[in-house]
């Protein structure tokens, strides 16, 4: 992702503010859910149908992880750095997600590649990273 990019901060603490929002009472048709921990996330598929999505996201470590969703045609690991966080552009809000919690939104996805990423401070660089796609 050259010169598209923009450093990420932790913006949202506990809140999940992504893309748009189902109608109350309405289930999603997708869901995806992922744990994380020092220093991996472990989805539970690697493909979701487009459209919106439920992910769950549980904090399995012992430190606090970030989550945010990365559409991109990149590998996991080869997102570009800025110092100890990845340059990328999310698809809504980053949730912060504290240990032993976990954190459920629903978020709207066109088909394509993202990734899951945890861009605190060198989580991303030390592997805290997994991909999946939307067909």
């Amino acid at each position: 992702m050259r010169g598209t990019g923009f450093l990420v901060t932790t913006a949202a603490v506990g809140a999940c503010l992504l893309a748009t929002a189902v109608q109350a009472g309405t289930r999603p048709p997708g869901s995806l859910r992922a744990d994380i921990a020092e220093w991996n996330i472990i989805p539970s598929t690697g493909v979701v149908p487009a459209g919106a999505v439920r992910i769950r996201v549980r904090n399995i470590g012992y430190e606090p992880h970030q989550l945010m969703i990365v559409r991109t045609r990149a590998f996991a690991q080869d997102l570009q750095l800025r110092g100890d966080r990845a340059v990328a552009r999310p698809v809504g809000s980053p949730v912060l997600v504290a240990p032993g919690r976990a954190v459920s939104f629903v978020v709207t996805l066109s088909r394509g590649s993202y990734l899951l990423v945890d861009n605190l401070p060198w989580h991303y660089w030390k592997g805290t990273q997994a991909a999946f796609a939307v067909r």
